[in-house]
Protein backbone atom coordinates (compact mmCIF):
# COMPACT_ATOMS: atom_id res chain seq x y z
CA UNK A 1 0.00 0.00 0.00
CA UNK A 2 1.67 3.26 -0.91
CA UNK A 3 0.54 6.02 1.16
CA UNK A 4 -1.23 9.08 -0.44
CA UNK A 5 -1.29 12.39 0.81
CA UNK A 6 -4.86 13.83 1.61
CA UNK A 7 -6.91 15.37 -1.38
CA UNK A 8 -6.87 18.83 0.30
CA UNK A 9 -3.08 18.47 1.13
CA UNK A 10 -2.13 17.48 -2.43
CA UNK A 11 0.71 19.83 -3.84
CA UNK A 12 0.92 21.43 -0.43
CA UNK A 13 4.73 21.36 0.81
CA UNK A 14 5.84 22.48 4.50
CA UNK A 15 8.81 24.99 5.44
CA UNK A 16 10.22 25.53 8.86
CA UNK A 17 13.33 27.31 9.17
CA UNK A 18 15.57 26.83 12.11
CA UNK A 19 18.37 29.54 13.36
CA UNK A 20 22.15 28.54 14.50
CA UNK A 21 20.80 29.98 17.75
CA UNK A 22 17.70 26.92 18.05
CA UNK A 23 20.77 24.72 17.06
CA UNK A 24 23.03 25.66 19.21
CA UNK A 25 19.91 25.16 22.30
CA UNK A 26 18.90 22.05 21.14
CA UNK A 27 22.78 20.90 21.76
CA UNK A 28 22.85 22.42 25.27
CA UNK A 29 20.24 19.56 26.38
CA UNK A 30 20.18 16.02 27.72
CA UNK A 31 19.14 13.19 26.15
CA UNK A 32 16.86 12.84 29.29
CA UNK A 33 15.22 16.73 28.38
CA UNK A 34 14.98 15.49 24.39
CA UNK A 35 13.05 12.33 25.40
CA UNK A 36 10.91 14.19 27.58
CA UNK A 37 10.83 16.61 24.84
CA UNK A 38 9.55 13.54 22.51
CA UNK A 39 7.25 11.68 24.78
CA UNK A 40 5.40 15.82 25.35
CA UNK A 41 5.39 16.20 21.75
CA UNK A 42 3.72 12.65 20.70
CA UNK A 43 1.55 12.78 23.22
CA UNK A 44 -0.01 16.03 22.29
CA UNK A 45 -0.57 15.04 18.23
CA UNK A 46 -1.99 12.08 19.65
CA UNK A 47 -4.60 13.73 21.50
CA UNK A 48 -5.53 16.04 18.60
CA UNK A 49 -5.68 12.79 15.96
CA UNK A 50 -8.81 11.97 15.03
CA UNK A 51 -9.40 8.19 15.38
CA UNK A 52 -9.03 7.97 11.77
CA UNK A 53 -6.00 9.77 11.05
CA UNK A 54 -4.48 7.74 13.82
CA UNK A 55 -5.40 4.78 11.67
CA UNK A 56 -3.86 6.20 8.67
CA UNK A 57 -0.97 7.24 10.47
CA UNK A 58 -0.46 3.13 11.85
CA UNK A 59 -1.27 2.14 8.35
CA UNK A 60 1.19 4.34 6.77
CA UNK A 61 3.39 2.92 9.31
CA UNK A 62 3.21 -0.61 8.74
CA UNK A 63 2.11 -1.74 12.57
CA UNK A 64 1.42 -5.03 13.15
CA UNK A 65 -1.03 -4.74 16.32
Amino acid sequence: MKLKPKVENNNIGFHYTVSQEQIDAHRKRTPEEILEWLETTSKFIYELQTPAERQRLKKAKNFKW
